[in-house]
């Protein structure tokens, strides 16, 4: 069925941010965001799903 995920920013600091979430069901998704938290300060990005588990991380440019 479908999954529901989130888009999270991961502060240097070990801080976390939720900056989107959407729901797969099939196909390509096209997901946009923001953050509070000023590029610099992101160490990495991760898509999670609903009960936390991490899919995916990608470190910040």
């Amino acid at each position: 069925g479908p999954r529901v995920c989130a888009l999270v920013a991961v502060g240097r600091d070990g801080s976390r941010e939720t900056v989107a979430s959407w729901t797969v069901r099939s196909g390509r998704a096209r997901v946009q965001g923001g953050a509070a938290l000023h590029p610099a300060q992101i160490a990495r990005f991760e898509v999670r799903a609903a009960d936390g588990t991490r899919l995916l991380a990608v470190p910040a440019a």
